[in-house]
């Protein structure tokens, strides 16, 4: 009999969680739901949640911040006068926020969860000993280094990218028996069988300069813009900019361009839909972008040169020290790094790949899955992953690369939080 596979995620959060929900499918042998939060939350509420999160995500981290942590907030365990949890209390003290939610998990009832946000990580331990429920709860981090509001000590397991967010949730009091460093669950590549000079041309890019690919993340617009104004003058590269449904960054760009009565735009590509960023990581000779934790990963597991732009909250501040100190990728900051950058990024190029290739080399949905097999047959999911030999990269906070510039980064990163909070330059 098939098990049945819950996944919760939210829109902000989708990559990796319908990722897994594709290849669970693909193997046949588990039923997979994949729920979002439009389906688990108040749709006005949530609507809510995300205007307030996107309108502090660059501008208010510290209030961008307490609303990341309000929803888990909300469902913080009760003790009563002997110190003792307190049993919960199905009929009382829900709103009907969390009864959608606990709908769904008493509909599924699902072999095993799997939570890739803060909220349904604890609403789904909460749901869980209300009703009695059967499932085994594991939670799926796709960052750098652990968000404190991930940390929960009764799910069953952790699925973690990098050994260092598996050390800190170990220094959270997390057993480090349940807690599986894995790589990053990504959708299956597809093969693209034109060449690459088809493709240029499909994107309209008709000459013989090297390609640049720009992508901000969600809310990364800002930043993006700013790096493009930097870079723009440069008629060495041809550029392709990642909307992704955004035309702010195109309308603004063209509006300057205008004014200047300047050509720059002749060598700058806008792209709007994000779903061509398969076809742009095959003629890209190096990768600009917002620290998010997928698109890097994607762009250094196809070995593509990695600047990172400015960060939006703590989060990508985090993936940008971490990918930067581990000599993975190049601080792009401001323009003055921006230029540093582009003129580093190719040497060592080699030995820069072989570095990259013992971190950023497999699929993590394949490895998801061994460790729930193993779960499921009663085995250690640790020694499945162990059978499967997946080299140990750790990475160290001093730089193993190259380039000379890593007390340069570190110094721009321990000023980035005072430039951000405070708005200095």
């Amino acid at each position: 009999m098939k098990k049945t596979v819950l996944i919760y995620y939210s829109d902000m959060y989708d990559t990796s969680a319908l990722a897994l929900k594709d290849y669970f499918e693909s193997d046949g042998n588990y039923d997979v739901v994949a729920m979002h939060d439009r389906k688990y939350d108040n749709l006005l509420l949530i609507k809510a949640f995300h205007s307030l999160y996107k309108a502090t995500y660059r501008h208010a981290p510290f209030f961008n911040n307490v609303i990341v942590n309000l929803p888990t907030a909300e469902v913080t365990r009760k003790k009563d006068s002997d110190g003792n949890i307190a049993p919960f209390k199905p009929n009382s003290e829900t709103f009907q926020r969390w009864r959608k939610f606990d709908n769904i998990a008493m509909r599924f009832d699902a072999d095993y969860v799997i939570c890739t946000t803060q909220y349904s990580i604890h609403k789904a331990v909460v749901a869980r000993e209300k009703y009695k429920l059967k499932g085994k709860i594991f939670a799926l981090l796709t960052d750098y280094t652990l968000q404190d509001n991930f940390v929960s000590h009764d799910v069953d397991g952790y699925f973690v990218i990098t050994r260092k967010c598996k050390k800190d949730l170990i220094d959270k009091g997390i057993d480090e028996n349940i807690i599986y460093v894995i790589s990053m669950p990504l959708k299956q590549s597809t093969p693209i069988k034109r060449s690459k000079e088809d493709i240029r041309k499909q994107f309209n890019i008709r000459n013989d300069l090297p390609v640049i690919t720009m992508v901000g993340g969600r809310y990364g617009s800002k930043y993006l813009y700013d790096a493009l104004l930097g870079i723009s003058g440069n008629r060495e590269y041809n550029l392709i900019v990642i909307e992704g449904g955004n035309t702010s960054i195109e309308n603004k760009f063209k509006r300057v361009a205008k004014k200047a009565e300047s050509n720059v735009t002749d060598n700058v590509y806008f792209v709007k839909s994000a779903t061509e960023m398969e076809r742009a990581y095959y003629i890209s000779d190096c990768v600009i972008s917002a620290p998010t934790a997928a698109i890097t990963y994607e762009a250094l597991l196809r070995k593509i040169p990695l600047l990172l732009i400015d960060s939006a909250n703590n989060v990508e501040t985090k993936n940008s020290k971490f990918l930067v100190a581990g000599g993975y990728a190049h601080s792009a900051i401001n323009k003055e790094r921006l230029e540093k950058a582009l003129s580093s990024y190719r040497k060592d190029k080699k030995d820069w790949k072989k570095h990259c290739g013992k971190k950023f080399k497999d699929n993590g949905c394949e490895q998801v899955l061994v460790c729930i097999n193993a779960i499921n047959d009663g085995f250690d999911p640790n020694e499945s992953l162990a059978a499967m030999n997946i080299e140990d990269a750790e990475i160290e906070e001093t730089s193993r690369h190259v380039d000379g510039v890593k007390e340069e980064n570190i110094a721009d990163f321990k000023n980035k939080k005072r430039r951000r909070w405070f708005g200095s330059k």
